[in-house]
């Protein structure tokens, strides 16, 4: 009876799964910005806590996936500029010259999924909220390394022009919303201290790290780095309204709503305690860099919704989020 009652609960506590609005967004957004941190800018690599996959960007067809094959290593293809906004928003960098020392610089970026409502993906898109330092690497991570990407796994980018499906976004652009250029790392133990790394610091209210110690010469055969923490990625995209989305595991190759489809990664419904939507990063070298733009007006709180805004504790997000989870066990 005990366990019923619990099930009833969540049911009415989580009224709205995957649906255009989530009822407690005021809760969930508030307090996932507040249980987000302050991570040092420079570069990183990005390995995920349980599939141990290496988050790579592929120049070709500006892709972006989990790691394959057995050869799965960090290399500049898995390196990552990640540059610093205000409150804790980042935006995350690669450029897609085929050395990562050239070419245009493309941001990790939320896509929103028009058919069923909800943001799905992390896609690769022109970098829109700070493209003012494209910052080349200056060092190998992995000289002798002759690539991760295994093609005969079926991930090729498909390419859909001519074919029968509908060509609906043909020659228009809309820029993109600056938040979904944005991201947040919110600690796998949420605390009061942000995590901590080696010979750096960084100070939110400067926007640049402050060195103490040597500087460390990045180097993937003798494990020279700056230290690891991990992070659960949330999307800064449509937490004013929706369940925040974080990045999972889970490359997506077939789409219906666009006309040159390509290899993505999915979003999540963010799942506190959820170790498979954890992930490491691993910060190679720190660098400086001009603090981007802060996050535009339309993705702060509406005026309505001001009174409405409680005290962020991570027990009272966790709670939500294993509300939610329990929902989606209910349904399977």
């Amino acid at each position: 009876m005990l366990l019923r009652s619990i099930y009833i609960a969540a049911i009415s506590y989580v009224v709205v799964v995957n649906a255009a609005t989530y009822p407690d967004a005021y809760i969930t957004g508030p307090q996932t910005i507040q249980n987000s941190t302050y991570i040092p800018t420079g570069f990183y690599s990005f390995r995920n806590h349980v599939t141990g996959q290496w988050l790579e960007f592929i120049a070709d067809g500006n892709q972006i996936q989990p790691s394959n094959g057995q050869n799965s290593t960090a290399f500049n293809g898995t390196l990552w500029t990640v540059k610093y906004h205000a409150a804790t928003n980042y935006s995350i960098h690669h450029l897609n010259g085929d050395d990562s020392s050239s070419g245009n610089d493309k941001c990790i970026s939320t896509r929103w999924d028009d058919q069923i409502g909800i943001d799905d993906a992390a896609v690769m898109w022109q970098c829109e909220i700070d493209n003012m330092t494209a910052t080349p690497l200056d060092f190998n991570l992995n000289p002798s390394f002759s690539g991760v990407y295994d093609p005969t796994l079926g991930l090729q980018p498909l390419q859909r022009r001519g074919d029968a499906f509908s060509r609906r976004f043909v020659n228009t652009y809309t820029p993109i919303r600056p938040d979904k250029q944005q991201w947040m790392f919110m600690p796998q133990t949420v605390s009061a201290t942000p995590p901590s790394w080696k010979n750096v610091t960084f100070d939110p209210s400067t926007g640049n790290n402050t060195l103490h110690g040597p500087a460390i010469k990045p180097n993937l055969t003798a494990n020279q780095n700056y230290g690891q923490n991990t992070f659960y990625i949330v999307s800064a995209a449509h937490l004013w309204n929706m369940y925040p989305r974080c990045l999972y595991p889970l490359p997506m190759n077939t789409f219906n709503f666009t006309s040159n489809n390509t290899v993505v990664t999915a979003l999540e419904d963010c799942q506190f305690g959820n170790e498979t939507m954890l992930w490491d990063l691993i910060l190679w070298e720190a660098e400086n860099f001009p603090q981007g733009e802060a996050t535009p007006p339309e993705a702060k709180p509406h005026s309505s919704d001001s009174t409405l805004i409680v005290v962020s504790s991570a027990s009272t997000l966790g709670l939500i989020m294993l509300m939610h989870t329990l929902y989606h066990w209910i349904l399977l």
